[in-house]
C-alpha cells in the first residue's frame, strides 16, 4: 500500500504537488552543483581578490577614515546675482572664495555671514552646485534717509550706514538732522517698516528726529500742520494702519492739532498746542 504524505498540520499532500516539490529541490540541488563547478574553475579568483581587498582595506584604515569624496572637487565657477553698486571681485574678497579652492572648504553659512558684513548687502543666499559651483544671490540695500550736516547731504541705508548717492536722491528722501545721529539705525529700521507696510505714507514724510523727551520718534509729514509721535520699539504696522485710519476719518480734527501722538497701541491722542481752529 502506497504511503500517504501529510504536512505538519496534517494536511495531505497530492501527487501533482509532491511531484512540484520535487522538480524544485532538484533544480536547486542542480544550481548549488553549478556553482560549485564555476568555483573550482573561477571562483577562487573573485575569493583571493576579495581577500587582498579586505587586507588592504584593515592595513589602511586610519587613512580611508581620514579620506574625504569632496576633496576631489574644487570650485570652478562662481555666480553672482544681485550687485549692482558692488563688483564680483569685491564681492568674492568679503565671501573669502576663491575659484580652485576645495568645495569641501566652503561652509555656505560662513559665507553668508562674511557677506552680510558688508555695509551694503542687507540679505545674502549661498548655495553649493553639484558638482563644482556657488550660487550668491544678493539684496543691496537701498536709500531710506538723508542727514543734513554743513550744508551737505549724506544718504544712509537700511542698515544704518551712509552709501554712495547722487544729491538728487537725497532730496527726494526723508530728512533728518544731525542731533539725532545717535539714533540713526533706530530710525532707519523705523522707516524701513514704514515703507514696507504704506510705501505711500513713507513717501509723504518730509522730515524725522529721534525725541528724547518722550523717547520715541517724530515724524513731519508733507502738508501737514503737525508732528506725529511713533514709538521706536516694536511692531509698528498697526500703528501705520490706525494713522491712515484717523487721517481718513478725522481729516478736520486733525487740521487743529498740533501734535498727533501714536505710541500707544490702539489709541491716537490728538493734541492743538497751537490753537489755529476758529473753534479750538
Amino acid at each position: 500500500m502506497r504511503e500517504r504524505k501529510t504536512t505538519l498540520l496534517g494536511r495531505r499532500i497530492g501527487t501533482n504537488e509532491r511531484k512540484r516539490k520535487q522538480e524544485r529541490a532538484r533544480k536547486v540541488k542542480s544550481g548549488m552543483s553549478s556553482a560549485a563547478r564555476w568555483f573550482v574553475r573561477r571562483g577562487w579568483i573573485l575569493a583571493a581578490l576579495l581577500i587582498v581587498i579586505s587586507v588592504l582595506v584593515i592595513h589602511n584604515r586610519f587613512y580611508l577614515q581620514r579620506f574625504n569624496p569632496l576633496e576631489l572637487r574644487h570650485l570652478q565657477y562662481v555666480e553672482i546675482e544681485g550687485n549692482r553698486m558692488l563688483s564680483w571681485e569685491d564681492v568674492m574678497q568679503s565671501a573669502q572664495v576663491e575659484t580652485g579652492m576645495l568645495m569641501s572648504e566652503l561652509n555656505e553659512d560662513s559665507v553668508t555671514a562674511a557677506l552680510m558684513q558688508l555695509p551694503l548687502i542687507l540679505s545674502a543666499k549661498v548655495e553649493k552646485k553639484f558638482p563644482s559651483s556657488l550660487y550668491i544671490k544678493l539684496q543691496e540695500t537701498s536709500p531710506v534717509l538723508t542727514v543734513l550736516s554743513e550744508g551737505r547731504a549724506t544718504i544712509y541705508s537700511e542698515k544704518g550706514y551712509p552709501l554712495p548717492y547722487s544729491v538728487a536722491t537725497a532730496m527726494r528722501l526723508p530728512v533728518m538732522d544731525m542731533e539725532s545721529m545717535e539714533h540713526v539705525k533706530a530710525v532707519t529700521h523705523f522707516l524701513v517698516e514704514m515703507r514696507r507696510a504704506d510705501a505711500d505714507l513713507y513717501d509723504r514724510v518730509s522730515q524725522v528726529s529721534w525725541s528724547d523727551e518722550n523717547n520715541c520718534i517724530k515724524v513731519y509729514f508733507r502738508d501737514m500742520g503737525y508732528t506725529a509721535l511713533f514709538a521706536a520699539k516694536g511692531e509698528n504696522a498697526g500703528q501705520f494702519v490706525l494713522y491712515k485710519s484717523l487721517e481718513n476719518g478725522f481729516t478736520k480734527d486733525l487740521l487743529c492739532a498740533g501734535e498727533v501722538d501714536m505710541r500707544f497701541m490702539g489709541f491716537a491722542y490728538v493734541r492743538n498746542y497751537d490753537k489755529r481752529c476758529v473753534n479750538g
